[in-house]
């Protein structure tokens, strides 16, 4: 009998997963199967429970809690509560990328007034 809270949907997208800490540690997840609340990753090194990762999507970047981790066949399956996540990471970079140059042209012009003086 099913026990989630959410029902899960299956996927099988690479990712790459940061373990942060001190020093971060770059690795790549596959990513099994995900709902609203979590995701399970596949990944060739074990992680330890209560790690915190960062995983990176096309246009997302969720933060997490690994809440276990099962070896199996050489593999290990990480199940990660979700705490975090931001979308829409390319609009966001478009947006920032206008404002920046709405910026850059008040310095130039804050940079004449100031000569002037």
């Amino acid at each position: 009998m099913e026990q989630r809270r959410q029902s899960r949907f299956s996927a099988d997208q690479v990712v790459p997963v940061t373990i942060l800490g001190d020093p971060e540690i770059q690795r790549t997840g596959i990513v099994k199967n995900a709902s609203g609340r979590g995701l399970g990753l596949e990944m060739a090194f074990p992680v330890s429970i209560g790690a915190a990762l960062q995983i990176h999507l096309p246009d997302a970047v969720l933060l997490g809690e690994a809440m276990y981790c099962r070896g199996q066949n050489g593999r290990y399956f990480v199940g990660v509560e979700l705490e975090q996540a931001l979308f829409g990471l390319s609009q966001l970079s478009e947006a920032f990328g206008a404002f920046a140059e709405d910026l850059s042209g008040m310095e130039s012009a804050h940079t004449v007034v100031e000569r002037r003086r």
